[in-house]
């Protein structure tokens, strides 16, 4: 299956990886819809859509799938790239950072689903892009795991629910700073042209989540490192150094 006159939604096309999909699907003759908070950060094309959306508020997501059927007059595959990453955050006491990260990590995924299955009969192509920090415990990552772990346990059992009149694939990404956009685009487009139920970003990354599922001690020394790596990003938060650079921009 090519990827010509494919009608695809995607959430989120301003971001790195939203980018470098937009250039393969739109240059290999795709028809593209694009659920976006900064639309006019992308470039315009002949075969692409930009509606301007919150992927947290689930008016907006709604407003998205109805209009996108009605400019494609169907979906084939439904992207959803749209999450918000934390960092060294999981202590804030701040209720309205939290519900917003839970809003866009879960329920709002978890209600475009919904959606996409009562409207969409039969055929649909549903594809979830995620780091792989929210398989397991990361120090520094508690509020995006968990918001993540959320869904992803949506994702798996109404898979099994729905049965096979869709279809469900999850891409795998590295951590941020190891990630690299174009490669994962390209998982992604695979995951279209095979659908298949998981893709990681890297055979590195396969390798390295198997490691930690067969040899479970070697959480251990994950978790120390990570561990490691959040108190070093709190020392230079505090530092006066830092302090004087926030004071001064």
């Amino acid at each position: 299956m090519k990827l010509a006159s494919k009608k695809i939604v995607l959430t989120n096309g301003s971001s790195e990886l939203g980018k470098e999909l937009l250039s393969i699907l739109l240059s290999q003759g795709a028809l593209v819809v694009v659920g976006d908070v900064t639309p006019e950060e992308i470039p315009n094309h002949a075969n692409l859509q930009k509606y301007k959306i919150d992927p947290s508020k689930p008016d907006q997501i709604e407003r998205l799938i109805e209009s996108a059927i009605e400019t494609l007059d169907k979906i084939d595959v439904f992207i959803i790239n749209s999450e918000e990453l934390t960092f060294a955050e999981d202590d804030k006491e701040n209720w309205n950072q939290l519900k917003h990260l839970f809003q866009t990590n879960s329920l709002g995924p978890i209600f475009a689903i919904q959606k996409l299955t009562n409207l969409i009969s039969v055929g649909l192509h549903i594809i979830s892009v995620s780091s792989n920090v929210s398989i397991y415990p990361t120090p520094g990552y508690g509020l995006y795991g968990s918001s993540k772990l959320a869904f992803d346990y949506f994702w798996d059992s109404y898979r099994k629910q729905i049965g096979k009149s869709f279809q469900f694939s999850r891409v795998l990404a590295d951590v941020p700073s190891n990630s690299k956009p174009n490669q994962l685009a390209k998982k992604v487009v695979q995951s279209i042209l095979r659908p298949k139920r998981s893709r990681y970003e890297s055979w590195k990354l396969w390798f390295q989540v198997l490691f930690l599922r067969f040899l479970p001690f070697s959480q251990f020394f994950r978790s120390f490192y990570y561990g490691f790596r959040l108190k070093e990003e709190k020392r230079k938060k505090n530092s006066p150094s830092h302090s004087a650079l926030t004071t001064e921009v």
